[in-house]
């Protein structure tokens, strides 16, 4: 009993945390400001004047579609994108043997993966609103990237000892140009323009590319926050009272 008590009070520490990070998450962008593009070339003209340019840190967000010049090739769709991440998993059956509850022992085929590769690409682009474009460093971004790519290839190969060849896993996914996104950042100068970048002192301070939009994310971070909070205090309380009686019992 005391032992599932120290397991549900880990829980309510789990929980906590998942609530305060989804708070923080809701709190940051509530506090910070919505500019346009030309809103924000108007703080960057404004700064660059009065204190120079180099001085600009500005937290903000922007909305829009990407756009990209020079976009990157996806390695499995092909297609054009300004960042991917591509993972190469093998993937076979292998024989196990194991001692059962009355001690004979058992073997059975279990489907296995290994990953051989993992590759993460991005490249800069543009948001483009109603009023202009804003050039975006993704650099170090949470980038929610839509899976673009999923191919499986078969191996004829047979039983080589306690493994079996199956095949390679191909999976990639992308973000594509023209897609509409949310961005949470902070605007810098970039070679005398303003630019989204994550912020130059502040590394608390979030970075990130979603394909959702602000409404989405603040309703889903308010209810993780809601939800996880219950959670801690209902497992929290079911974890004192069951090692409090496990200790009355022993």
């Amino acid at each position: 009993m005391i032992i599932a008590g120290i397991i549900f009070l880990v829980v309510a520490v789990i929980c906590f945390f998942v609530a305060r990070s989804n708070a923080n998450s809701l709190a940051e962008m509530n506090a910070t400001d919505t500019y346009t593009a030309q809103l924000l070339g108007e703080v960057y003209k404004k700064v660059a004047d009065s204190i120079g340019a180099d001085a600009l840190a500005q937290p903000c967000e922007v909305a829009g579609s990407i756009e990209c010049s020079t976009p990157l090739t996806a390695p499995i769709s092909k297609n054009p994108c300004v960042a991917y991440s591509y993972t190469q998993t093998r993937e076979y059956e292998e024989r196990v043997t194991k001692t059962n509850d009355a001690g004979k022992q058992e073997t059975t085929v279990e489907r296995r993966s290994e990953q051989l590769k993992s590759e993460e690409r991005r490249v800069n682009f543009y948001v483009r609103d109603a009023t202009g474009r804003t050039l975006v460093l993704p650099e170090g971004a949470e980038l929610d990237l839509a899976e673009s790519g999923n191919r499986f290839d078969t191996v004829q190969q047979p039983w080589s000892g306690l493994t079996h060849p199956l095949g390679l896993r191909h999976v990639e996914q992308s973000l594509a140009p023209g897609t509409s996104v949310y961005i949470l950042g902070c605007v810098v100068d970039h070679k005398g323009i303003p630019a989204i970048t994550r912020h130059p002192t502040d590394a608390n301070h979030r970075f990130m590319v979603s394909r959702r939009s602000e409404r989405e994310l603040a309703d889903s971070a308010a209810a993780w926050a809601r939800y996880m909070n219950y959670a801690a205090i209902g497992a929290g309380v079911l974890g004192l009272i069951l090692t409090v009686l496990g200790l009355i019992v022993r």
